[in-house]
């Protein structure tokens, strides 16, 4: 498969549609996303409880989430990139039920403005999530090290300002 170019990635979520993640019941049920938050400090309270626990997706792609990326995913500029403060806070503290749902339907190219020295690859996965009475999606970007000792990460989130149809 040859790859997406490594700035696309936003672009390409914009054309996702319902069926790349399954019928409208599978989707409404996997967009209902359980908690809520108010604040940048509740969702790093419920981060937390994740460091060093390792998730998998639906097809059995495994991340982990260091406090290092806690403190990206939460970070101002992580943030300013969501659509949404709201909805970039409901992501976080949904994570894991959005990385068991997320798909990576595209591979990309990694940055070359960006250090990847230690990087392997760069994956861009998307979830569907329901906000504000809409199905968006969420991209997550996973870091894969070359270093097998290394897990691959949950490095950041973006909550994407377009309706999945």
């Amino acid at each position: 498969m040859e790859k997406e170019p490594w700035n696309s990635s936003d672009e390409k979520s914009k054309t996702l549609k319902l069926e790349d993640f399954g019928n409208l019941d599978e989707v409404l049920k996997m967009a209902f996303m359980p908690i809520n938050v108010n604040s940048f400090l509740e969702a790093r309270n419920i981060l937390e409880s994740f460091v060093g626990k390792l998730m998998t997706s639906k097809s059995g792609l495994t991340a982990s989430i260091s406090k290092k990326s806690i403190k990206e995913i939460l970070s101002g500029k992580a943030a300013g990139k969501s659509f949404d403060i709201k909805a970039h806070l409901k992501a976080a503290v949904n994570i894991e039920k959005l990385f068991y749902n997320a798909i990576e339907k595209w591979e990309f190219s990694l940055d070359p403005n960006k250090d990847n020295d230690s990087l392997k690859d760069r994956k861009y996965l998307y979830a569907p999530m329901a906000h504000n009475d809409l199905i968006i999606p969420v991209k997550l970007t996973i870091k894969e090290y070359k270093d097998i000792k290394a897990e691959k990460r949950l490095y950041s989130i973006q909550a994407i300002n377009v309706e999945i149809k």
